[in-house]
């Protein structure tokens, strides 16, 4: 063996031989039960980052594990067009160029795109492989494919065709940023420091962050109960830009110590002011998005001040709606789009939580039930040249990134067509992601799935946290704090990335990520090379070793064998609940602690090899979901197996392998052991506190026999060093010397 597993050498030489062998190819196999995990297609916006690491490797766990547990495991690969978002990545990267997107035909701006699609899903699919995915890549799939276009055509007409889908003026999110509308889901808050102007509407003065909206003004609106207001109600006041004259309205939703407490009303471009317009029967007035922009809101400005209107101008801090994708401000506004009735379509999704539906961590039920409860009507139509064109004659519309999306699980078995890998593979068991798109994508993949195909898209959905750096903070490109998982790989390999990313997390928090975690897990890879090398040099052979003889067992084989029942039993259940990263940290401590500290110490007096290949080749079995390299290349080059961990069974435990006395009588001996040690290293201890307190009290003797300093050192300083001399004399009597 090497002196080090030599990652950068090997790591590629396995998975070549993996894809050579086919070894991740699923099958429709009556003789097995699936078990299909389709993976959350990465958007061919950018590179992965750490993020999608975590949750790939994640995924490529469970698939590993079911694999070796005897499941016709599936692992199916993909990426998103992501239609807004690589519209808006391509305008920029032509801008760069010198190229303005607003000049070019739509012809040659969606060949952009598709090169843009191309070199971006090539690199995703080779980051995915040197992430060391077990994925079926014959069925890589990208959602512009044919087979998920006819899903999206499919699934749009039978909805346009039950009355689901519909077409009409409502107000909307505006994105000017991404020139094209949202829906409620794609809108973040964010907290700003903005102006609030004072605005005269004659004998009302009304607050605004909005000046520009002012020509917009239907109504102002006074709460019911405010009496300073009372006498207005009923009647009309002069908008100061247009010279309207727009009534005074009372209105409950009106915040009375908020600002001056009266509100000015404009349904067409603020989402609270629609519900009150509505309320009232007011007719709005539909501003041009062109003329809501900064410059408008100074020329407003200027106008006001001119004309007295304008009263006063304080900071606020509050929150403005901004698009989820370029984070530019949102403009509410009135306007003509396709719509998804949604009321009827979210019964089934909330009672699939009682029909099957399993959510892990089990507290994202309720964020799921209460967004389904508050469901409005989904816009799903968008104004962009690329992704899908609305199946409708003469739209120029697309389709909401996220309409195709929620067809995944089942566009890529081979829906609408009833495939044999549809009727095998589907519904899926597993969905691995992050939580933060609970509403984008994950519930309405659940009620795609049952009005498509009658069934749930999957059995289970488990949350993912947001990894964060090692202060806890969230990476961004501001703060420098990104980490890129293929430098990690570069650096120490994929094991230690995957290893280090899983180890010591919980599903239900944000975890950490920082180099020093790659630093321990390469080491704990050394520990277990060493390991294996000392098993190596035990003079015995290393294949088709027999099962060891209850009989011919030493304290010490009794213990270890009985602690691996235990540590078998323990991570198959934290694989079963997708605990990886208590069970990684279980792992380790195992190998490192009990196998290498106590019982490798015990094998160096007297060898039995039989017992340390059972554990060593049964470790390297539960390790390998999480960690495949390394433990491959031990696995077929040193023990010489011949066939792949891949195809090896899960370790179950073994009940001849239970010694309950002997196991307590041997952990009562490596207490002792361990008592004996703390005793010696006390001991030691008092010898380096002895020698010093001697050294201490000679110090102080000889600075306190010192008359000058006696007679010229201030009086405190003298009595701390006679203190100091009493305390240290007492102290060396305790300790007997």
């Amino acid at each position: 063996m090497d002196k080090t597993f030599d990652f950068a050498k090997n790591e590629p030489l396995i998975y070549n031989k993996w894809l050579d062998g086919n070894a991740f190819r699923a099958e429709v196999n009556p003789d097995k039960k699936p078990y299909t995990v389709i993976m959350p297609p990465p958007n061919v916006t950018a590179r992965l980052h750490i993020g999608h690491a975590f949750g790939l490797t994640v995924q490529d766990i469970i698939v590993r594990f079911k694999r070796m547990q005897g499941f016709e495991a599936l692992f199916l690969p993909g990426a998103d067009h992501a239609a807004v978002a690589t519209d808006v990545k391509v305008r920029e990267e032509l801008k760069k160029r010198g190229i303005d997107p607003n000049k070019i035909s739509d012809a040659e701006f969606l060949q952009h795109v598709e090169e843009w699609y191309k070199i971006y899903t090539e690199q995703i699919k080779e980051q995915m492989k040197r992430l060391g995915l077990s994925c079926d890549w014959s069925r890589f799939t990208f959602t512009k494919d044919p087979c998920a276009a006819k899903a999206v055509d499919t699934v749009f007409n039978n909805l346009y065709k039950k009355g689901l889908i519909y077409k009409g003026s409502r107000m909307v999110n505006f994105c000017p940023g991404c020139k094209s509308a949202l829906s409620d889901a794609e809108v973040e808050y964010k907290t700003v420091e903005r102006t609030m102007y004072h605005i005269k509407y004659d004998t009302i003065t009304v607050a605004t962050v909005r000046p520009e909206t002012i020509p917009g003004d239907v109504a102002i609106a006074v709460n019911p109960k405010d009496k300073r207001y009372a006498k207005f109600v009923g009647t009309t006041v002069t908008n100061p830009l247009t010279g309207a004259k727009i009534p005074v309205i009372a209105d409950d939703y009106v915040d009375m110590k908020f600002g001056t407490g009266a509100l000015k009303i404009t349904p067409a471009h603020d989402m609270a002011d629609a519900e009150i317009g509505a309320r009232h029967g007011l007719k709005p007035i539909i501003l041009k998005t062109e003329d809501l922009t900064d410059e408008a809101r100074l020329r407003a400005i200027e106008v006001l001040k001119k004309s007295g209107a304008l009263v006063k101008e304080q900071k606020y801090t509050g929150n403005i709606s901004v698009c989820y994708r370029c984070f530019r401000p949102v403009e509410p506004t009135i306007s003509e789009q396709w719509f998804l009735k949604m009321r009827d379509l979210a019964k089934p999704a909330i009672e699939a939580l009682n029909n099957g539906l399993a959510i892990v961590p089990k507290k994202y039920e309720k964020i799921y039930l209460h967004w389904l409860n508050n469901i409005k009507d989904w816009c799903i139509s968008r104004q962009i040249k690329s992704g899908y064109k609305i199946p409708i004659k003469g739209e120029t519309d697309t389709l909401d990134t996220w309409f195709s999306s929620a067809l995944w699980p089942f566009c890529t078995l081979g829906w609408p067509d009833n495939t044999p890998d549809f009727k095998y593979f589907y519904p899926t068991q597993t969905l691995v992601t992050a939580y933060e798109i609970i509403f984008f994508w994950v519930i309405r993949m659940v009620f795609s799935g049952i009005e498509a195909t009658g069934k749930l898209p999957f059995e289970r959905v488990v949350f993912t946290g947001l990894v964060r750096d090692g202060q806890g903070r969230k990476m961004s490109k501001s703060l420098g704090n990104g980490i890129d998982p293929v430098k990690i790989i570069d650096e120490f390999g994929t094991d230690v990335l995957r290893f280090s990313l899983i180890v010591g997390t919980k599903l239900d928090r944000d975890p950490r990520y920082s180099m020093e975690k790659a630093t321990l897990t390469r080491n704990f890879i050394n520990k277990i090379w060493n390991a294996t090398k000392f098993f190596e040099n035990m003079q015995t052979p290393a294949v088709a070793t027999p099962a060891p003889k209850a009989t011919a067992l030493r304290p010490a084989d009794k213990w270890i064998l009985t602690k691996f029942n235990n540590l078998i039993k323990s991570v198959t259940k934290k694989y079963e609940k997708f605990d990886f990263g208590v069970a990684a940290a279980e792992l380790q401590h195992f190998f490192w602690a009990d196998f290498c500290d106590w019982y490798i110490e015990e094998s160096k007096q007297t060898n039995n090899p039989e017992v340390y290949h059972d554990v060593l080749s049964a470790f390297l079995k539960l390790i390998s979901p999480i960690m495949p390299f390394v433990t491959e290349n031990i696995w077929t080059e040193v023990l010489g197996n011949r066939t792949s961990l891949l195809s090896a069974t899960f370790p179950i435990p073994n009940p001849k392998y239970n010694f309950p006395k002997e196991f307590k009588e041997f952990e009562q001996h490596i207490e002792r052991i361990k008592t004996e040690r703390n005793a010696k290293s006390e001991a030691e201890n008092a010898v380096k506190k002895i020698e010093i307190l001697k050294k201490e009290i000679a110090r102080g003797e000889q600075v306190l026999a010192n008359k000058g300093f006696v007679d010229h050192a201030p009086k405190e300083l003298v009595a701390k060093e006679r203190t100091k001399l009493e305390e240290n004399r007492k102290l060396l009597k305790e300790l007997g010397k």
